[in-house]
């Protein structure tokens, strides 16, 4: 498959001219994904505690990058000190090859054996836009019926001996789970969305709750930022989800905002 590279650059010293590899961003089959490539140790030697600070700095700078790019019709500008370096394109076998190449090409302080495991956990932002979807629902939703409040992100065992499993909603009348359809990391967010309709059937078996599903949000078709690939992979990757859960007898509840999704959870279970 074709993958498209893009170095971060940054400058720890403003004006000397020495840069390090700080993230890069990786396109591959309309996916479009960043990633942090240099070391923990690294940034804890160079600025102890306030490291942390400076990988958050990262992660937004990756994040409004990720935006950006389907609507740039130029070359992208520096932001929060990162600046972008000549996009390559090469041929891989996957993401963490992708990931690899550019570690070779562009840094000698990434770490190459977390390179190997799943790219997708380099990456905080599915899990970060999942967990401000489900917070913003929580919040709209206890505003009305504060009583729900006891019901979000409660843990359930689906299998003997096995780790609790935390759900974003578990009530007498339904079980629930949050997800996001990102624009930008959407098989990503298909195989998220898997694994949380498996645990959902599971819970719905073990518990006897008649209504179980997904509520996931997802970009309104009027959303000027996506492009018609983009608009065409939406569509097929819902249908997709719709498809899993209704092979294992689950429900998916597609919300255009939170307040979408809040009205449907109140919805199910006043």
């Amino acid at each position: 498959m074709n993958a498209t590279i893009s170095p971060l650059f940054w400058e720890p010293v403003a004006g000397t001219g020495e840069r390090l590899t700080a993230a890069v961003i990786v396109s591959i089959d309309d996916e479009i994904t960043g990633h942090i490539l240099i070391r923990d140790d690294v940034l804890n030697a160079m600025y102890g505690e306030a490291a942390g600070k400076l990988k958050t700095l990262f992660n937004t700078a990756i994040e409004t990058y990720l935006q950006l790019i389907p609507l740039a019709a130029v070359e992208l500008p520096p932001l929060m000190g990162l600046t972008p370096g000549r996009t390559i394109e090469t041929d891989v076998r996957d993401r963490s090859e992708a990931l690899r190449i550019a570690a070779l090409m562009y840094s000698s302080l990434a770490n190459l054996d977390a390179l190997d495991s799943d790219s997708e956990d380099l990456s905080p932002n599915q899990t970060e836009g999942n967990k401000r979807f489900a917070t913003q629902v929580r919040e709209q939703v206890v505003v009305r019926y504060p009583e729900l409040d006891t019901y979000f992100n409660r843990t359930a065992i689906l299998l003997n001996g096995g780790e609790p499993v935390r759900f974003g909603f578990s009530s007498p009348k339904a079980i629930l789970h949050f997800g996001m359809l990102h624009p930008v990391r959407q098989p990503s967010s298909v195989r998220d969305a898997r694994a949380k309709l498996w645990e959902l059937a599971r819970a719905k078996d073990i518990s006897g709750v008649t209504q179980a599903g997904l509520i996931m949000a997802v970009p309104p078709d009027t959303d000027p930022t996506l492009g018609d690939k983009q608009r065409t992979a939406l569509k097929r990757n819902l249908d997709e989800i719709e498809r899993e859960a209704d092979s294992v007898s689950m429900r998916l509840w597609p919300a255009s905002s939170t307040e979408t999704a809040a009205d449907k959870l109140c919805e199910l279970v006043i």
